[in-house]
């Protein structure tokens, strides 16, 4: 059996410390925290406990209903904030002690009232760090919507209460019949700015989860969807867009994005790097893969936009995969796999490449068939000399390690062997078992005899 669990929603207008509340319930540092109005953007969802009772917390950007002729990206902050309203079965509504309540939040109070909300609503005043701001103010009850619970959620002080109150209030579990998931994989989708990192999880997860503009690092947190597909449980992750621009206009934020970016890769079982097909692949989008290489992840080359590039016959997509391992030779053995993210094409047979990757990141060869194999391919191809007179000779492989495979080739003399055979053992310990878009780890030792 598994739960359907409750969600909670986190809004109100910006900078009333929405992101700290989050992470406190969560007891993680997931959201982003600055002082810059407009830090969050796309809904963030995290699982939190408190008293046996587990429920997801939805954060959610500034809401600034007041605001005259909205930028796109203001417009779609309001529409994932409204999104997370209508699903939620609570919405904690967050306003600012010290600030008092203005005309934002008293709209947006109006709004909760108006559209029925108000039974699921729960009124937070945050930033009472101190006994002088713990007494509610007669302002905050004229907002309709009951009880002001006061706290602090930089420091903790009242969250306890607060957390009592909503699993006072969370409806009862919901149950289902549901199998076990075979597997957890994490994916992390990387890639520059604006390659449609955004668009491709929308499009394999058929709805708007994250917003898509045309502006340049919209996308500032990581953002964990979870899902079961064939009996496999999912998480996406959608990332912020990685460079280096000197002239970006918010440098310390959008590092900080960057940063999670390249954490991000260091937790994922695979990696989607997003490209856009019709451009030039760049020296970031080499550095990138630097990073992916450096972590040992299982990788998908997502060459998007598929969709621009007209006469797309065989001919076609033939030299487009000589271009893409003529500029990533060292990742020969990733798939590519040609999407248009705007369009819906093929990117749902991304998770069918995922499952096959798993596979072969996770797979285990006994010894009876690493002996069989390296006795047909000594017989193919007798191993290379490298350095000194001496022949060398392997006495055996053996798999030491998963996600990714590690094998220990034995040989007399690990200087001797040389490395054109370690990758034709390789290259064919591929063919056979089917290892794709994953590094093999492989190390030379010198055999002991016992």
């Amino acid at each position: 059996m598994t739960h359907l669990l409750p969600q909670i929603a986190i809004i109100g207008r910006a900078n009333v410390g929405k992101s700290t509340l989050f992470n406190r319930l969560i007891e993680q540092n997931k959201a982003l925290v600055s002082k810059i109005a407009g830090t969050t953007r796309d809904r963030n969802i995290a699982t939190a406990e408190w008293r046996g009772r587990r429920f997801q917390v939805i954060d959610t950007g500034g809401l600034d209903i007041n605001k005259k002729n909205p930028d796109q990206i203001s417009q779609e902050i309001i529409k994932q904030s409204q999104r997370a309203i209508n699903k939620a079965n609570l919405i904690l509504f967050v306003v600012d002690a010290k600030s008092g309540i203005i005309a934002s939040d008293s709209e947006l109070a109006k709004a909760l009232v108006k559209n029925k909300q108000k039974d699921k609503t729960i009124l937070v005043v945050n930033k009472a760090d101190s006994l002088r701001w713990r007494q509610p103010s007669a302002e905050m009850y004229k907002l309709n919507l009951g009880q002001p619970n006061m706290l602090s959620a930089a420091n903790g002080s009242g969250v306890g209460d607060l957390l009592d109150l909503i699993v006072s209030r969370l409806p009862a579990d919901k149950k289902i019949k549901s199998e076990q998931p075979n597997n957890e994989i994490k994916v992390a989708i990387v890639g520059k700015p604006n390659v449609g990192k955004s668009s491709l999880l929308n499009s394999i997860l058929g709805e708007e989860r994250v917003m898509v503009t045309d502006i340049a690092h919209t996308t500032r947190e990581s953002h964990d969807t979870e899902f079961i597909y064939k009996k496999n449980k999912f998480t996406l992750i959608d990332t912020a867009g990685i460079s280096r621009d000197n002239k970006l206009k918010n440098k310390s934020l959008e590092k900080k994005s960057i940063d999670r970016s390249l954490e991000t890769i260091a937790k994922a079982d695979v990696v989607l790097l997003v490209t856009e097909v019709q451009k030039n692949i760049s020296t970031q989008d080499k550095n990138i893969t630097q990073a992916i290489l450096e972590n040992s992840k299982s990788v998908i080359i997502v060459a998007n936009k598929w969709d621009l590039i007209p006469d797309k016959d065989e001919k076609t997509i033939n030299r487009y995969i000589d271009y893409y391992q003529a500029n990533f030779p060292y990742l020969w053995w990733a798939p590519i796999i040609f999407v248009s993210a705007k369009e819906n094409l093929r990117t749902k047979k991304i998770l069918d490449l995922i499952l096959d990757i798993q596979a072969a990141r996770s797979i285990q060869l006994t010894d009876k068939q690493l002996e069989r194999f390296l006795k047909s391919k000594i017989k193919q191809h007798r191993p290379a000399r490298g350095r000194g007179l001496k022949n060398p000779y392997i006495y055996k492989l053996e798999q030491t390690a998963i996600n990714p495979p590690r094998i220990i080739i034995y040989v007399n003399d690990p200087q001797i062997l040389h490395f054109s055979y370690i990758r034709f053992l390789q290259n064919n310990l591929r063919q056979q078992f089917n290892i794709i878009g994953t590094p093999i780890q492989i190390e030379v030792k010198k055999w002991k005899s016992k």
